[in-house]
């Protein structure tokens, strides 16, 4: 089935072709060729051809079945409390002397 409105980039650099093309309600197809423009110009009917047969079957991309990342484990430290039956910490020198 031919879609009302398309999109189609052609991105060229080099000797290298990315060529996309994208339809409303359908996620995108894209596809890398080696050439020139011109190569590129006589690629593009047939690449909409194929991207409208996948569209018809499955407008979508399958669902990533990537798994979900482990979270890592917190990390505790050590803390204690102060007791009741602690002495105040004295003021630490300095770790430099004081000439004024």
């Amino acid at each position: 089935m031919a879609r009302e409105e398309l999109k189609v980039n052609i991105i060229i650099k080099g000797d290298h072709i990315f060529l996309g093309v994208q339809a409303t309600d359908c996620d995108p197809k894209m596809t890398t060729l080696q050439g020139n423009l011109q190569t590129a110009l006589e690629r593009i009917p047939s690449f909409v051809e194929e991207a409208n047969r996948q569209w018809d079957a499955s407008p979508h991309n399958p669902k990533s079945a990537i798994p979900e990342p482990v979270p890592a484990a917190p990390v505790r430290t050590a803390t204690t409390a102060p007791s009741a039956s602690a002495k105040p910490v004295a003021a630490a020198k300095p770790a430099q002397p004081n000439f004024f």
